[in-house]
């Protein structure tokens, strides 16, 4: 993935307000503009969060894309807004 791709989908995933607890963590999904829905995770405890993987017409792929701390932050902000 290019790394425009990814900016992006962090910062979708900063102002996303549909979180859902899961066993491995919060998690929320992100749509862009081309075409995919990738989920952004917060795993339980600490560390940074991360692309899991994403989907769309051409079937699902696994991923491990971290975020930056930077990036992060604003994500664990938004997470803890919407689960409240």
């Amino acid at each position: 993935m290019d790394a425009t791709t990814i900016t992006a989908v962090f910062t979708a995933a900063a102002s996303s307000t549909n979180w859902t607890r899961t066993n491995l963590g919060l998690t929320t999904e992100v749509n862009t503009k081309d075409g995919h829905q990738y989920t952004v995770r917060l795993p339980k405890g600490s560390g940074k969060a991360y692309i899991a993987g994403r989907a769309g017409y051409g079937g699902t792929e696994f991923l491990d894309i971290n975020a930056t701390w930077s990036q992060t932050f604003p994500i664990v902000e938004a997470a803890l807004a919407a689960t409240r």
